[in-house]
């Protein structure tokens, strides 16, 4: 299913668009068998998204955001080695994210999960 970049909401005072979320295919409705509690997250930064994330825990939630490219304004380069104490693969002010495990400072990083809402395709459809 498509969706459009002009849909929007506001979930905690934080607003999302449909080009926000990374594995819109991940959701799970509530009601539906989901062992693993999965549940959206919404990654911001002071109120501004940074990704809508479906996942079963913040740690795999921030991941899936790196590995789908929407944490590049967070990752530290080489460049900036002197910032960190001079190498930034050693150093503990800094985060180690997705399946490279590159470096990333997430300080202004924040976070908050949302419960599943129940799904109804006859109140997606319907026009009243």
């Amino acid at each position: 299913m498509k969706t459009s970049n002009s849909n929007t909401a506001t979930i905690n005072g934080v607003k999302v668009s449909d080009a926000d979320f990374v594995n819109v295919d991940d959701f799970i409705p509530a009601g539906e068998y989901n062992p693993h509690n999965v549940r959206l997250w919404v990654l911001h930064d002071h109120g501004f998204v940074v990704a809508c994330v479906f996942a079963d825990c913040l740690q795999d939630a921030v991941d899936i955001a790196v590995d789908e490219n929407k944490m590049d304004r967070y990752q530290v380069t080489e460049d900036e080695a002197g910032d960190y104490g001079g190498n930034i693969y050693d150093s503990e002010s800094l985060s180690y994210l997705g399946n490279a495990g590159e470096p990333f400072d997430i300080d202004t990083l924040q976070a908050f999960d949302v419960p599943s809402p129940e799904m109804s395709i006859c109140k997606l459809i319907s026009n009243n």
